[in-house]
């Protein structure tokens, strides 16, 4: 499946990446979103505000490693995050940020996810705790 995959490297916040990402995503109609980067808060924000718009209506975007704020406050000693400060944190403060401000999708429609704990619960195990966002508007 190599062949479907197009690299583009550099920091995934980047302005010049993120613009990539773009142009890539137009050529698409249904676009799925994995987030699964630097797990800092302020990171995986800025992550939500630049790729999950182009999320497509009835698909994902996925914030993996969520499961970090679930975790021992001593658990992540050794990473710049933890709890209070990871993915899961900041996919609250995206959608707190969607409900107050609001955000225009990559189709022009204002953009509307719910967490959606159907997946989480039929699993196991995930380490994307409310990190599977379905957009449905």
């Amino acid at each position: 499946m190599a062949h479907l995959i197009e690299m583009i490297e550099g920091s995934s916040v980047a302005p010049d990446v993120i613009d990539q990402v773009n142009t890539v995503a137009k050529g698409y109609k249904k676009n799925l979103v994995f987030l699964d980067s630097n797990h800092t808060h302020d990171h995986v924000l800025a992550e939500l505000e630049a790729y999950a718009p182009l999320t497509s209506v009835g698909s994902y975007c996925v914030v993996w490693d969520t499961g970090i704020e679930d975790l021992p406050v001593d658990f992540c000693a050794n990473r710049p995050w933890g709890k209070g400060n990871n993915p899961k944190t900041a996919v609250w403060e995206y959608l707190r940020r969607l409900d107050s401000d609001g955000q225009t999708a990559a189709d022009g429609v204002p953009i509307k996810f719910e967490i959606d704990k159907n997946i989480q619960h039929k699993l196991l195990i995930t380490a994307a705790t409310d990190g599977y966002l379905k957009r449905i508007k």
